[in-house]
């Protein structure tokens, strides 16, 4: 018996697998106790690669039965693959991941090409379905197991399944235990979870999967696959899934002097590092041990740097940091806060993390949210306005997301509550709410797409150095360039022009082309002499 997962990472990404596939692997290699052999291959494909490509190399492995795992990235090609596939191959097509549902999977492209749909955490699941699709060919009459969707005169029957994992060393490491090669980790990125669950259960998100509480992977696992990572496969980028590091504040701790203890007994310099964590989380001790794994001291990137005509922010203006601190702001306004859930902005706890992160010189990534219910224009931009500030004289990232409604998530069942329009297909894009009409929506991504290109470059100085000679406001001199970009008349195709609203893959990558830095630099510099 052969099955065949399939992993359709991002466009651009560094690591070029997923997690999940490989994590389902080792879990089925280590309790698949039939007596059967079951052979389990894992194919890695970009999502952008083309359709009968990734089929072809489907087919070559000759599945019995062939997984997928479903984010918004990837959902519309993974149903491109399986149209396909259905007319060449025999084979059982099985979904899982964030974009699987239990009220979504009937709205998902041609469901109907399905034939099992694993919702929620998958390990468990998709080891029982197989068990029992296994059952089922050698003719024993077995019960369907909870937690899988499946089709039955021509309606989608599902019975959740409330098993949780709570002991997460149950699943091998995929690391230790060798289910993933070395080849697509070894001095590349690699990416790890040391925990699941969510103290929050934020209602535009499906990390927290409603777990009732937060489980965690021991710290002698998480130890040895650090150690395995950075020592013995010197890995160049590491990135921690969870949402929230340091939910367990002394546990962060000692896997933050785990870190250290490698940096200084091995005399080795530790890869790039993404976690994430709040500003009201973490206490001095904490930010003190994470300023310990830096390279040098007194670090300010983007005052030495040349502006590029590309994404300079994830690479330069981070260099020698080592860890790259992602904090969830969201939003500024209290009752956009509170619709998704989230509690509100502590202008005072912010202030004083700002100050000991300024002390002790660690970088952050500030996430932005465009779109919550109940925010408008007005306090997006205040919310701007008040964190824009902090980015002066720092390597500071401003990340900013459009929102989106993914299926699964809270939102979805609400939106009608706030005016929610949105895609019903991947990305999900919300385009206007009640409160944030379609055509502010407009405006604020393009404001949004200006403010990114400059800020998180080494252009963000002599942004500062217009404001304090003008005293305009951050998002009017935002606007003045978008303008001035608009009446050159060279930049009408450009996608910033060109398209209704843009996006984070925009403003992430794109707009850096699009834009020149030498163009902005002329447009700052008319602006100075015109205050």
């Amino acid at each position: 018996m052969r099955l065949t997962l399939v992993s359709l990472y991002p466009e651009g990404t560094i690591g070029r697998y997923l997690l999940s596939s490989y994590v389902l692997k080792g879990y089925l290699q280590k309790y698949w106790n039939d007596s059967s052999v079951l052979e389990i291959d894992v194919l890695n494909h970009s999502a952008s690669e083309a359709s009968l490509e990734i089929c072809d190399s489907i087919v070559n492995t000759h599945p019995d039965f062939i997984g997928y795992s479903c984010y918004v990235w990837n959902v519309s090609k993974v149903f491109d693959v399986m149209r396909v596939l259905k007319n060449r191959l025999n084979s059982i097509h099985i979904i899982g991941g964030p974009e699987v549902s239990a009220n979504g999977m009937a709205s998902l492209p041609q469901p109907h090409i399905v034939d099992y749909f694993v919702v929620d955490e998958g390990e468990r699941k998709l080891l029982s379905l197989l068990r029992f699709l296994q059952s089922k060919r050698r003719g024993d009459s077995v019960g369907f197991p909870k937690g899988i969707a499946r089709w039955e005169s021509g309606k989608i029957v599902y019975e959740k399944d409330v098993d949780r994992i709570t002991d997460l060393d149950e699943i091998p490491s995929i690391y230790l235990s060798g289910s993933i090669d070395k080849s697509l980790y070894g001095r590349q990125q690699a990416f790890m979870e040391t925990q699941r669950g969510c103290r929050f259960m934020c209602k535009y998100c499906v990390y927290h999967k409603k777990l009732r509480a937060i489980y965690y992977y021991s710290l002698e696992r998480i130890f040895d696959e650090l150690d395995h990572l950075i020592i013995g496969s010197q890995v160049m980028a590491l990135r921690i899934f969870d949402a929230i590091f340091t939910s367990d504040l002394d546990r962060a701790k000692r896997i933050v002097e785990h870190l250290l203890h490698i940096k200084t007994s091995k005399k080795m310099r530790l890869p790039w590092i993404f976690w994430e964590f709040r500003y009201d989380g973490v206490d001095e001790e904490f930010i003190k041990l994470t300023a310990s794994l830096k390279n040098r001291d007194n670090i300010l990137n983007a005052d030495r740097l040349q502006s590029l005509d590309r994404p300079q922010f994830y690479s330069e203006m981070v260099n020698d940091y080592t860890v790259v601190n992602s904090i969830g702001v969201e939003s500024c306004y209290k009752k956009a806060l509170n619709a998704v859930g989230r509690p509100a902005f502590n202008i005072e706890k912010y202030e004083a993390f700002m100050k000991l992160v300024h002390e002790h010189n660690i970088v952050l990534k500030l996430d932005l949210i465009l779109g919550l219910p109940e925010e408008t224009l007005d306090t997006y931009i205040q919310g701007l306005e008040f964190l824009i500030p902090y980015l002066e004289d720092t390597d500071h990232i401003l990340n900013i997301h459009r929102l989106q409604v993914i299926p699964g998530c809270d939102l979805e069942e609400s939106y009608t509550k706030y005016g929610i329009e949105y895609s019903r297909t991947a990305p999900h894009l919300v385009t206007s709410t009640n409160t944030f009409s379609h055509q502010e929506m407009i405006y604020a991504s393009k404001l949004s797409a200006v403010l990114f290109r400059i800020l998180n470059s080494p252009l963000r100085k002599q942004f500062f150095n217009v404001h304090e000679q003008t005293g305009k406001r951050f998002h009017s001199l935002a606007a003045d360039v978008y303008d001035e970009i608009v009446a050159s008349g060279d930049f009408a195709e450009t996608r910033l022009l060109r398209g209704d609203q843009v996006d984070d893959e925009y403003w992430n990558k794109d707009v850096f082309g699009d834009i020149p830095s030498e163009l902005l630099i002329n447009i700052e510099e008319k602006m100075s002499r015109t205050k």
